[in-house]
């Protein structure tokens, strides 16, 4: 279901006004395995509500290449997944998203070379609703040796990809939602 302002979007949203309401709908949004996008703006009343219902996480995390071009990917609890990991106190967001692509791949030397772009995606954690934003910078390295995920984070594989081998793996297993225009961004490299 897609609602966007001027169509049905207000209206769905407006019924929506009530704590109790919004609690009922994310509960719905959660047992069936469908994407919901919605537009409505952050100056809307509900977007404040959404807000008060969910634990904010932040985090950081990047899309790293070598210098032959490949992307490191990571396959976590059966998806294709980039990696990535929660900001610790005292620490900037830039130095989060190295760390976490280091200690989750094994992986070291890694730059970054641009600015951030943000996704967001809820899920429930310890049985509450969770809003992740998560900052993901582009990096490189040279780093060559053997990459190691790691597994008590739910990490079962991480490898360097070409475009044609994300473009195999994305039909053998799915990504994440928030993460499908990145992957399809890398496979459109392809030629």
């Amino acid at each position: 279901m897609v609602a966007v302002p001027g169509a049905l979007g207000p209206e769905f949203i407006n019924t929506l006004s009530t704590t109790r309401r919004v609690q009922k709908w994310l509960k719905s949004c959660y047992k069936e395995p469908v994407k919901q996008v919605i537009k409505i703006g952050i100056d809307h009343e509900f977007w404040s509500l959404f807000l008060t219902l969910h634990h904010h996480i932040i985090a950081g995390g990047g899309w790293v290449r070598n210098p032959e071009g490949q992307l490191l990917v990571i396959e976590r609890n059966g998806k294709l997944d980039l990696p990535k990991g929660k900001l610790e106190l005292k620490e900037t967001i830039a130095v989060c998203a190295v760390r976490e692509v280091q200690e989750e791949c094994r992986v070291k030397r890694c730059k970054i070379t641009g600015p951030a772009v943000k996704t967001y995606h809820c899920y429930l954690h310890k049985g509450a609703f969770a809003l992740k934003t998560t900052f993901w910078f582009p990096m490189i390295t040279d780093y060559s040796k053997k990459l190691k995920p790691q597994t008590d984070e739910g990490i079962s594989a991480v490898y360097w990809a070409t475009p044609e081998r994300v473009k195999q793996r994305l039909t053998e297993i799915p990504s994440y939602n928030s993460l499908e225009e990145v992957f399809l961004n890398f496979v459109a490299t392809e030629g």
